[in-house]
């Protein structure tokens, strides 16, 4: 069977009432938004590695929406990603993860990207693979 890009393959865990502080479309990754009192904030990715979940609904700013911060999920891909490697969200989401780069890249390591996950299978640009999304470093 064709397995859904953008739906959680298994459970895991996710947040099923983020708050919107912007539009955000639903398989794209997610960064924090701005600091809402009582609320979990998300706004959609804009720069590469900058986003910490993938959500699973399209929304308003305003709206409440899930959002998937650990668990397999099938995403495209913006660049050449091979399997068991690391990956971040690409940039401006219109395409979702590409291969994470030099390490000195990421915040772990005194960077400026989060790792979103690591591949399960291996692709070209503009496949769909499945990602096993969550903080591995």
């Amino acid at each position: 069977p064709q397995l859904p890009t953008g739906v959680p393959l298994t459970g895991g865990y996710e947040i099923g009432f983020c708050y919107c502080t912007a539009g955000v479309t639903e398989g794209y990754a997610v960064k924090v938004g701005t600091h809402a009192t009582g609320k979990v904030p998300v706004t959609v990715s804009a720069g590469v590695g900058d986003g910490v979940g993938i959500t699973l609904k399209t929304g308003s700013a305003g709206d409440y929406v899930p959002v998937l911060f650990y668990g397999a999920i099938k995403l495209d891909t913006s660049g050449n990603v091979t399997i068991g490697k690391m990956v971040i969200g690409a940039s401006g989401g219109a395409t979702v993860i590409q291969a994470a780069g030099a390490s000195t890249y990421y915040v772990a390591f005194g960077g400026s990207s989060y790792i979103l996950g690591m591949a399960m299978q291996t692709a070209t640009s503009g496949d769909e693979i499945v990602v096993l999304v969550g903080k591995c470093v």
